[in-house]
């Protein structure tokens, strides 16, 4: 008898102990800029999923993602100093983040000093996207039926060149 309070004490402790970890969460909130239409929504810049990828000075890591939609993501964290870079996905999954000068995906980055139980607005409240040209997204933007070099209308864009992300259309 004496052996089963033993254990019966030593895994309460140890449930106990896991969970006092204290837990905050962040609130982010996108937009588009740039000379596209910049006001439409994520669909139509070709953008499927926002994905935040998260480290805290304290050693977490945090990595979640939200279909792109109006609106924004909350997720939960352990309390912490937080940086997460926020990344575009397209529908195949590929990064659309913008490219920096040595053609390196770029991703905004946002920070938050996460406490017990708050949410927090990451830092900056808003971020902004950078979609890409109508002539690379991946959508059939005059709907005709035909998407990016494809389309007519596409072989005299300035904006057309190789596929960012090193795939076919």
């Amino acid at each position: 008898m004496r052996r089963s309070w033993l254990q019966i004490i030593c895994l309460a402790g140890g449930v106990s102990a896991a969970g006092c970890t204290d837990y905050g969460s962040y609130q982010v909130s996108w937009q588009f800029v740039g000379p596209e239409d910049a006001n439409t929504g994520c669909g139509q810049h070709g953008v499927d999923t926002i994905r935040l990828v998260g480290s805290s000075k304290e050693g977490d890591r945090a990595d979640a993602a939200a279909a792109c939609t109006d609106g924004g993501l909350t997720h939960s964290v352990p309390v912490g100093t937080w940086t997460f870079s926020i990344h575009q996905i397209d529908i195949r999954g590929q990064l659309i983040d913008p490219l920096n000068e040595n053609l390196e995906p770029v991703a905004p980055t946002a920070a938050a000093v996460i406490g017990d139980g708050n949410t927090v607005k990451l830092d900056p409240e808003i971020v902004e996207l950078t979609p890409r040209p109508a002539c690379s997204d991946g959508i059939d933007n005059d709907i005709d039926g035909r998407v990016d070099l494809d389309d007519p209308q596409c072989t005299t864009d300035p904006s057309v060149g190789p596929d960012p992300n090193g795939t076919a259309e």
